[in-house]
């Protein structure tokens, strides 16, 4: 319980999916916290235990300012703006604090927090020139404090000490933030790449590769999907089964090639003349089935006319001449996917029998 209400709490009650944001956030609300209640805790602390209260009241205006960026968080969910806040609320604290408390009982190594903050909230490039900027206004005030600060205990090798392990705990920081941006640069990339590629192998594992039509496992799918709404819906939908007339003689004569366009060209004969609403798959060689829903046998008699009529008036390798033989079928609520297939086979079976080139309607499943 206590942990879902800190994990609440740090996320500030976004579900957030991209690692690098969520890690920003959580650590915004983390560093705004821990800031609020450091602040208070030496706004007490420094007037009265340390007979500072100059630096006490730095540390009651910090707290105030990164309380309101914390609830600015909470509410607003506005993460770019409580770092900015926090971070500019250290800035202006950890300068005002080494000017007027200078090193007394060695102060400045409160600044080692600063680079942590920033770069870890800011990222490293734009964390990086803060705190560059940060230390060049400190180091030049520590510089000029050669000699004086401290009673002149604060000399040259004292700058020198604080100013090389400023400088490597910020590069360390810098480093270990780089390392992990670029880390989850590249698991973003892997991720995209491998979405793509199961993305692009789905297609293929529901497309015919030479006419890139559904092939007969998804157009399986798409029926079963479609019988079981209208058993539900008492919605109806329509099949359209049609082949290529002697399309034999069309491989024998001409070659595999020639089938192959024509195959290609009639495809796509059918993707202009279907509504967006409608799926055609290859059922199978030069066999094309085509799913309609919402439509009744004479509706899709006439779409099935108007495939027939563009097939046998486009012009095809060679002069080909090529036709197409339609049978169709409606659904009913007592179907499956076999035997309403059966039924489109029997009247494409009837429109052969009845000199190719022509419709068939077997009305059996909507009587």
């Amino acid at each position: 319980m206590i942990k879902e209400y800190v994990y609440h709490f740090l996320t500030a009650g976004l579900v957030v999916t991209d690692l690098t944001k969520r890690r920003a956030l959580m650590m915004s609300n983390a560093f705004l916290l821990i800031e609020t209640i450091i602040f208070i805790i030496f706004s007490y602390v420094n007037p009265i235990f340390f007979n500072s209260p100059i630096i006490g009241l730095l540390d009651g205006v910090s707290a105030i300012a990164s309380f309101i960026a914390l609830i600015d968080l909470q509410r607003n969910k506005n993460i770019n703006r409580a770092v900015i806040v926090g971070t500019a609320t250290l800035f202006f604290f950890f300068i005002s604090y080494a000017f007027s408390n200078q090193n007394h009982d060695f102060g400045l190594i409160w600044t080692i927090f600063f680079p942590i903050f920033v770069i870890t909230l800011m990222g490293h490039k734009r964390g990086g020139m803060v705190v560059s900027l940060f230390y060049v206004i400190l180091f030049t005030l520590a510089y000029i404090g050669i000699g004086e600060w401290d009673n002149g205990t604060w000399n040259l090798h004292s700058f020198i000490r604080f100013s090389l392990a400023s400088s490597v705990l910020t590069y360390v920081v810098y480093l270990y933030e780089e390392t992990l941006y670029r880390s989850n640069m590249e698991l973003a990339f892997t991720r995209e790449k491998e979405a793509k590629y199961l993305e692009e192998l789905h297609r293929l594992s529901a497309t015919d590769s030479l006419t890139e039509l559904y092939n007969r496992r998804r157009m399986n799918e798409l029926l079963q999907e479609h019988i079981e709404y209208i058993k539900r819906y008492d919605a109806p939908f329509s099949l359209i089964l049609f082949d290529i007339d002697d399309f034999k003689h069309i491989n024998d004569h001409y070659g595999h090639n020639i089938g192959d366009q024509v195959l290609i060209i009639i495809s796509d004969l059918a993707k202009h003349v279907l509504r967006k609403t409608d799926h055609i798959s290859r059922w199978g060689g030069e066999e094309f089935l085509i799913l309609l829903p919402n439509t009744l046998s004479e509706e899709a008699a006439a779409i099935a006319e108007k495939l027939r009529q563009r097939v046998e008036e486009t012009d095809y390798p060679h002069n080909t001449k090529v036709t197409c033989s339609f049978g169709i079928i409606q659904s009913c609520q007592n179907t499956d996917v076999e035997t309403i297939v059966d039924r489109a086979d029997s009247a494409l079976y009837k429109a052969k029998k009845s000199g190719k080139n022509c419709i068939s309607i077997n009305t059996y499943e909507s009587e």
